[in-house]
């Protein structure tokens, strides 16, 4: 079947290096981007089936590898497999050769574990090692970095009707081995705190091991969390950098939390991304983990924000933080259909691409979902609008700017009438201090004092878009 690009443009270029874009495929059996890495000046994309994430017993099922300009402009696509093969991250890129962890499906043997080599000049794939499921299906699968150049696998599988974890080590040859299998659902590994061991974390317990993974004691995090949608990185001076989600029975606290935590876990800095005020939908990090970075005072984040039903057309925020959490740049996209965002990717070059999926006009989940890449710039300077091959059309965000700032906010609006939005401002605990009307203005608070605050933006009911801002 021929690719269809909808959306394949470079509209400006922001500074040596970067090059803003939305990249669009629309393909009837391709339904995610997985994965994303730059390499010199090119951008490496995996696209995949979604069935084949969830049926176990499809065999019509494969991965793309897409190699584009930093301008998102397609250079290759190469198919990965004919069938029965599905990859969700790139391990590395090395001269012309792609190494990917994935899965592979047998007449033998319904799933298994498998990294695999990609030639790019020869178009051959080899397939270097393997863990068999057989009758268990990966759900998702992600990539740690340990100690000494060790490599880790998170790997999430479905078990009967339930869900199963595993942790595997690769070495140098890539070879797989099991480390753990007794791993509570969604819990998460990094190096610790020491940087001699590992810490292994799950809602509110947190399990220290040596080098070796012997276990050595635990402790009790006093914050509310969920494992479900965490992310623990090594920060700083050992310190780690979490991201997770506060529930929405923790009101008016609830919403994307990130947060620095020292070795007796407790919190140096800490940022409410969305607050949830009177929220009644979800909200989810990125599939493969939502906060990334390469330099500590660059952090960037995605994630979901879904009202009412999944099929209702839903929000997805990218942002960026400095060493403290600050939020330097922030906004809001999608309004117009569903859509899942699927990882963020900070990039050498400056910037960040974000990846994810959204329901087709006309089609119903998971049947029409076409995938997209949005790269941004160093300060979340976003495409000016989208070509369908007719029209332009306007790129649908809200962008809040400076953060932080010192006495003013200002609202960027596309896609909606600034003079029919309104805005509620609101302190850290959860009251409002006052509405706005039109964003077509800046707001103008000298009078507050320095702290977090939080803004609600509406079109008369309908909620568009929750986030902090710091006064300085």
């Amino acid at each position: 079947m021929t690719l269809t690009l909808f959306y394949l443009f470079c509209l400006y270029e922001v500074a040596i290096g970067q090059h803003p874009f939305f990249f669009s495929l629309e393909q009837p059996e391709i339904d995610l981007i997985s994965d994303v890495v730059q390499v010199s000046d090119r951008l490496y994309f995996i696209q995949n089936r979604t069935f084949n994430l969830k049926d176990p017993y499809d065999f019509d099922s494969y991965s793309d590898l897409l190699i584009t300009t930093e301008d998102g402009v397609l250079i290759e696509k190469f198919k990965l497999n004919d069938s029965q093969a599905c990859y969700h991250r790139i391990l590395k890129v090395f001269e012309n050769e792609i190494y990917l962890v994935g899965q592979l499906q047998s007449d033998s043997c319904k799933n298994k574990l498998v990294i695999s080599k990609f030639n790019i000049p020869t178009r051959s794939l080899v397939h270097l090692s393997s863990y068999d499921f057989c009758e268990n299906e990966i759900q998702k699968i992600k990539i740690i970095q340990g100690l000494s150049q060790k490599t880790f696998i998170e790997e999430y599988h479905s078990v009967g009707n339930g869900l199963g974890q595993h942790i595997y080590s690769i070495d140098s040859a890539f070879n797989i081995t099991l480390v753990m299998d007794s791993v509570p659902l969604f819990a998460n590994l990094s190096i610790d705190f020491s940087r001699t061991g590992y810490l292994i974390s799950h809602d509110k317990l947190k399990r220290f091991y040596d080098a070796d993974f012997n276990f050595r004691k635990q402790l009790w995090f006093y914050e509310n969390v969920d494992s479900e949608n965490e992310t623990h990185k090594p920060f700083g001076d050992h310190l780690i950098l979490l991201q997770t989600l506060q529930p929405e029975r923790d009101l008016p606290n609830a919403g994307f939390q990130f947060m620095i935590i020292d070795s007796l876990l407790r919190v140096k800095n800490k940022t409410i991304i969305l607050p949830t005020y009177e929220f009644g939908g979800t909200i989810w990090a990125a599939y493969y983990g939502g906060v990334e970075f390469i330099n500590e005072n660059e952090i960037w984040a995605s994630g979901d924000i879904t009202p009412g039903h999944d099929i209702n057309p839903s929000v997805y925020f990218i942002a960026k933080m400095d060493s403290n959490l600050n939020i330097l740049c922030q906004h809001f996209l999608g309004y117009d259909t569903w859509s899942r965002t699927y990882g963020i990717r900070p990039l050498e070059s400056g910037g960040a691409i974000v990846v994810g999926s959204k329901l087709r006009e006309g089609q119903q989940l998971n049947e029409g979902l076409d995938v997209f890449a949005i790269r941004v710039g160093e300060n979340c300077e976003l495409p000016a609008s989208v070509s369908t091959n007719g029209p332009q059309e306007t790129l649908i965000s809200i962008s809040a700017y400076p953060n932080p700032g010192i006495n003013n906010l200002t609202f960027t609006v596309n896609g909606f009438d600034p003079e029919k939005l309104s805005v509620d401002f609101i302190d850290a605990a959860g009251k409002v201090l006052f509405t706005i009307t039109d964003l077509t203005n800046s707001i103008h608070v000298p009078e507050l004092p320095a702290g977090q605050y939080f803004y609600r933006i509406l079109q008369k009911e309908r909620l568009l878009g929750v986030g902090a801002w710091v006064k300085q």
